[in-house]
This record gives structure tokens, C-alpha cells and sequence, in this order.
């Protein structure tokens, strides 16, 4: 039976690296995520961003939300304690598919509260999409919420100061 709106976790790590985690119906909170992960490695096509997100979207409502664990489903996958610092490390990009539309939206993590959604900067597309829009406003995320960490730029430079350094020495 077709849902009013299918909705999915993406997380994404400093690598580009994505961890997709879809929702399904819960007695206690009536939409939660599922005991359920999908990874896409870094790097990857347009076409296998796309075929990602569609795949854990397919997976939505596949089971019910496990009411009797305190852990969320990024807790068991990442074995760390607390939603807080189990998201730590990553961007969270919050997608919701409906029959009119798609609706992505970013993620600020906040260190005491964890991921707080951007509502000023939510994406919508037509569904269906056309082949490529879903993937260039997910690389447009990864790009303003992942790689503009303010402190992405100073990595970068001391990486390259260390490259230096040891490419002097040989």
C-alpha cells in the first residue's frame, strides 16, 4: 500500500562517505527509523546517489521501529552512546518523498543538541525528478554543510604543509 510520505536519514562523514537509514511505523513515536543501513562509499556517480537514496527509500515501512531499544539506529551503527555523539561526526540531510514531491533538507549540528534542521536552505523537487537534480542538490549539501566546516580550509593547509615538509626531506 502506498504511504502519504516515505521519509529517510542520510548521514554523511567528512569523506563523503553516506549512511542511509529509512523510517518505518512506531507504536511509541508513530514515524522512526528502522534497524536498517545502507552505505554508499565515496566517490560515486550521480546516478549512484540517486539509486542510494531511492534504495533506502524503498526500505521504508519494510518493518516496524524497534520501540523496546533506547538506541537509535545510528547508535548501534556507530557503538556510540547517545544520539549526540553518535551524530557528531556527521551532516545530516533529512529527506522526505511524497507523491507531489521531494524535500530535502540540511542539518546544523549543534554539539549539546545534536543535528537542528535549516529550513531556510530546504531543497523541493518534483517527483518524479529528473535524472541528475536530486544528486546536484545533494553534492550542493555535501559542499555548503560538509566540506565549509570552518575548519576545512585550516586542515586542508596543514595537510599540505605536511606534504611540503616530507616532499623536502626525501
Amino acid at each position: 500500500m502506498e504511504k502519504e510520505f516515505y521519509t529517510i536519514s542520510v548521514y554523511v562523514d567528512k569523506d563523503e562517505n553516506m549512511i542511509g537509514i529509512p523510517c518505518g511505523e512506531s507504536d511509541e513515536y508513530g514515524i522512526a527509523d528502522i534497524d536498517k543501513v545502507v552505505l554508499l562509499k565515496a566517490p560515486y556517480s550521480d546516478t549512484q546517489i540517486e539509486n542510494f537514496i531511492e534504495e533506502v527509500i524503498s526500505y521504508c515501512y519494510t518493518k516496524k521501529h524497534n520501540d523496546a531499544s533506547t538506541l537509535s539506529t545510528i547508535e548501534k551503527y556507530t557503538k556510540k552512546k547517545g544520539f549526540v555523539n553518535a551524530t557528531a561526526d556527521f551532516t545530516l540531510l533529512s529527506i522526505v518523498k511524497t507523491k507531489a514531491n521531494y524535500s530535502l533538507m540540511p542539518t546544523f549540528n549543534d554539539y549539546e543538541k545534536g543535528p537542528l534542521a535549516i529550513d531556510d536552505d530546504e531543497r523541493i523537487l518534483m517527483n518524479p525528478y529528473k535524472k541528475g537534480q536530486l544528486a546536484e542538490v545533494i553534492k550542493d549539501f555535501i559542499q555548503v554543510y560538509v566540506k565549509a566546516n570552518i575548519f576545512y580550509k585550516e586542515i586542508q593547509e596543514l595537510e599540505e604543509e605536511k606534504k611540503n615538509k616530507n616532499g623536502k626531506k626525501n
